[in-house]
């Protein structure tokens, strides 16, 4: 089966199409063809019958009795050789003769046509018009030529006095209709030809714009990620085919680029710790250090190590976000408490560096979440407002009901954020603001972007608002826990 299959492969669509468009037309021409056939046949016999009827009168009107004796005038001459003496071994051609028989009311032939005497006339033709009725049908020569006889009485003062009996050859309609056979036959065959060519041709123009997603798609697959499909001008499914397809490609670049960017700052990232880490220890195989250097080398060692140890959690916990695999618990948080229990963590460092730390809480919210998450999503942004405030400055954190949302709100008076930089402050490794470049020990530029990711997973939003040299205030909005529910980790990434 399998050598078949290899051998044997099913044609392509377009072939596919092709044969299907000429299977119908062929069942339309066959259908055309009978009922043609039909009709002309149907419209044939139906001539035939008539000129029939119409031969019978005429010759009636010339056959009149008197003194119980038949006379036949024939006026017109059309019955030559109408008699009973003419031989019975005359050969005629019954195709041109006249097909005409007399017979009396007991079935014995007066006259006939020689033509006639060959005919196979069956008993009915004679007594069903001796009842008052006529009688027409399909009869045989002897040599099994078909005849269309009519046959009906004579009567004459309502008395019938003889029986006339009138026949036409059907070889020519026969004849006939073997050439309109022939003729649909041809005709048909022309048609079906010139179909399956248009319909091929057809199909060709119509698969042109699949054909070109696919030449696309090579150059797609050789690398080239910008390549685009062309529209087509036609507004039909290959437009809109070609339009999810080039949107796809977008979203797929995107994607590409940013995993791209995230693997070179995640190895710059980690290069720095390393070095820092190679550099001490060589100094310290040196050997010439005291017991207070070699200390002072290990506490650096120590907190690069730590710093490296962040970032690997860090870089882990988005790996995991974008592959959906993040487990993310679901219960229902006081989200003020937890702000508060956070902002309580933080004073201890806030007055470490000289800055304002307050919270307002406007009115309890209850949210559904993951409450480790949500509160690394608090400490992250106050550590991130702590960092970039100078001694003396206010942070102060707001936790409030905004519709059917939770708003958390972390403002601060720090250094702020150029506008330019604004749409990208969430992205990963992201520290492009001059303005924070000149602070020391500044982060991985991963935080916010966790944060960003946490509060997309908990169906909410983040935004900021930042000022250079008067401060930024980021916006949490979270579902309320009367409203949905905590999307997968999947679906939001």
């Amino acid at each position: 089966m399998s050598r078949f299959k290899q051998k044997y492969w099913p044609p392509g669509i377009r072939l596919q199409v092709v044969c299907w468009y000429a299977a119908v037309f062929t069942i339309v021409l066959l259908l055309a063809g009978a009922a043609s056939y039909h009709y002309f046949d149907n419209a044939l016999e139906s001539s035939v019958d008539t000129s029939l009827h119409i031969q019978a009168r005429q010759i009636a009107e010339e056959i009149t009795v008197g003194n119980d004796t038949i006379i036949i005038h024939d006026a017109t001459g059309s019955l030559s050789g109408f008699n009973s003496t003419q031989p019975a071994e005359q050969q005629v051609d019954m195709n041109y003769g006249a097909l005409v028989r007399l017979l009396d009311i007991h079935g014995q032939v007066l006259r006939e046509t020689p033509a006639s005497r060959s005919l196979r006339v069956p008993a009915q033709s004679i007594t069903q018009p001796l009842r008052g009725q006529p009688w027409e049908g399909t009869i045989r020569m002897t040599d099994g030529q078909e005849v269309q006889f009519y046959s009906q009485a004579l009567t004459a003062n309502g008395k019938i006095f003889a029986i006339l009996q009138v026949g036409q050859s059907l070889a020519s309609m026969d004849a006939l209709l073997r050439q309109l056979v022939a003729l649909l036959f041809i005709v048909g065959s022309v048609a079906l030809l010139l179909c399956a060519a248009s319909s091929y041709w057809l199909t060709g123009r119509a698969f042109a714009p699949i054909q070109q997603v696919m030449r696309t798609a090579r150059r797609i697959k050789a690398g080239d990620l910008r390549q685009r499909i062309p529209l087509p001008r036609a507004h039909d499914e290959i437009r809109a085919l070609a339009a999810t397809l080039n949107e796809m490609l977008d979203s797929l670049d995107q994607t590409i680029a940013r995993q791209r960017r995230f693997v070179a700052d995640a190895s710059h990232e980690l290069r720095t710790p390393v070095a820092v880490i190679r550099n001490k220890t060589s100094m310290a195989l040196l050997g010439s250090q005291t017991q207070q250097d070699y200390a002072t080398i290990l506490q650096e060692i120590n907190a690069e190590t730590e710093r490296l140890g962040h970032l690997v959690s860090d870089l882990l916990a988005l790996a995991r976000g974008d592959e959906g695999r993040a487990p993310f618990e679901q219960e229902t948080l006081r989200l003020d408490l937890l702000v508060a229990a956070s902002v309580a963590s933080a004073k201890v460092l806030a007055e470490e560096r000289g800055i304002q730390l307050t919270m307002c809480i406007g009115e309890p919210a209850t949210v559904i979440g993951d409450e480790t998450r949500l509160i690394q999503v608090v400490m992250n942004l106050l550590d991130n407002a702590l960092y970039y405030t100078n001694a003396g400055g206010k942070v102060e954190v707001s936790v409030d009901k905004a519709r059917n949302m939770a708003r958390l709100a972390v403002r601060d008076t720090g250094v702020g954020i150029a506008p330019q930089h604004l749409p990208h402050i969430f992205e990963r490794f992201y520290r492009a603001d001059p303005a924070r470049q000149h602070m020391a020990g500044g982060g991985s530029g991963l935080g916010l972007a966790i944060v960003e990711w946490i509060v997309r997973v908990h169906g909410g939003t983040i935004s900021v608002d930042s000022q250079v040299g008067h401060g930024s205030c980021f916006t949490v909005l979270l579902p309320l826990a009367t409203s949905a529910p905590l999307q997968s980790a999947r679906d939001a990434g």
